[in-house]
């Protein structure tokens, strides 16, 4: 397998701009890095370029290749201009909130890393604001969440508010595929991710992982509660219906309304639960010069989760516990060398996923068959002790009396 001076291709024969969108591999940062590189280059520096996106892309890499010091002075005062909003009380309608600062100018490392402009860009860092993170802001709790499930439209809805609140997913992690759902099995005291015909009978479904971000640097397993998993399983026979045929590993799980097979982005399923949110009324209205609710939409069930797991006993040691709930959130660990050196297996993290299962499930009634089953597995476990014990002691006596 060699390649040949007939199909070797420069790399240039791509515009800047298509070398920036082949650099990013999940939709949902795609789609959120053009939405923020279109703002900065056409409305931020409106005056600096001229065309289209792709144009001003490809005005501004020549900039940082033939004027790098240029670019550079630009980028520090384009920063300096955006630190002024975050000095405005957070009232005003032009505040910028510092935490979000760095988002403007991800894109820009993005199109200048796809395209070989070199920026020292720790000078530039250096001008930005330091992070405010005292946000008075909470998560969801566990009858908000009810709440909104009264108002859900269909099984659609039902499975977006169930995994959201079982699995603390970014937004963007909902763009995810059938093959993605993965359930986990218990026989006995075995997890198994797969399972004979005949072991279902005597399985039963405990939690199921979702392969977030599949295919990029960032994908990460999550997990769902087994009530989430069978709204899943509602929501197919739905999907089935509208669409006339069995979905395939590769479809979208989340599509778009009717026969035509569209996915549904992360923004409109954000969209949904909006719209479950404002139907139930859980949500006071903003007061005049007020620009955040209390609790964020889609982070409201990420702090649900995180809340909920963290409180939750382990079998684990503190640390080792803690860590295996950063991964299950997505985070690279407590260290940034966790994840190399800290390797768990998929079932390990789903025994720790299982300790927060009746906590994380919302129904009363799905929550009560948790409880009725692990009483039931406690008692079989205490009998089969006994069991053991009564034949240990049978042993003993024959032993006593044959040595007589």
């Amino acid at each position: 397998m060699k390649l040949t001076k007939n199909e070797f291709q420069r790399t240039m024969a791509k515009s800047e701009y298509q070398l920036f969108l082949a650099g990013i591999r999940a939709i949902a940062t795609k789609e959120k890095y053009v939405r923020t590189l279109r703002k900065v280059l056409c409305e931020f520096l409106e005056d600096f370029f001229k065309g289209d996106i792709e144009d001003r892309c490809a005005q501004l890499v020549k900039h940082g290749k033939e004027n790098p010091e240029w670019t550079r002075d630009l980028l520090i005062q384009l920063s300096e201009k955006l630190k002024e909003r975050t000095k405005l009380t957070k009232n005003d309608p032009n505040y910028l909130n510092p935490s979000s600062f760095r988002n403007y100018f991800k894109p820009i490392r993005k199109l200048f890393d796809m395209n070989g402009v070199a920026l020292p860009w720790n000078l530039l860092y250096c001008t930005f604001p330091e992070d405010d993170n005292l946000l008075d802001t909470r998560g969801w709790d566990g009858n908000e969440i009810k709440e909104m499930l009264k108002f859900a439209s269909g099984t659609m809805d039902r499975a977006i508010i169930l995994i959201a609140s079982s699995s603390g997913i970014r937004q963007g992690g909902f763009d995810f595929k059938w093959g993605d759902v993965t359930p986990i099995y218990k026989i006995g005291e075995e997890l198994k991710m797969e399972v004979t015909e005949f072991e279902e009978n005597i399985s039963e479904i405990v939690c199921a992982m979702i392969r977030i971000y599949k295919g990029t640097k960032e994908s990460y397993p999550a997990f769902i509660t087994p009530e989430a998993y069978y709204t899943i399983m509602d929501y197919r026979r739905d999907w089935i219906r509208q669409v006339g045929r069995i979905p395939k590993p590769e479809d979208p799980l989340f599509k778009r309304e009717g026969v035509v097979l569209q996915r549904a982005t992360p923004s409109s399923i954000k969209k949904r639960i909006d719209r479950m949110i404002m139907k139930s009324n859980i949500r006071r209205p903003l007061k005049n010069g007020e620009r955040r609710y209390e609790v964020p939409i889609m982070n409201g069930f990420r702090r649900f989760w995180n809340k909920t797991c963290k409180e939750a006993l382990s079998n684990d040691s503190p640390l080792a516990s803690l860590i295996k709930k950063e991964y299950m959130m997505g985070h690279r660990g407590l260290v940034a060398l966790d994840r190399n050196y800290f390797k768990t297996h998929m079932l390990e993290l789903a025994e720790e996923y299982l300790n927060a299962v009746p906590e994380l499930t919302i129904s009363e009634e799905e929550r009560t068959k948790i409880e009725n089953r692990r009483l039931r597995t406690k008692m079989q476990k205490k009998n089969d002790e006994l069991h053991m014990m009564k034949k240990d002691m049978e042993m003993i006596k024959k032993r006593l009396n044959l040595s007589r």
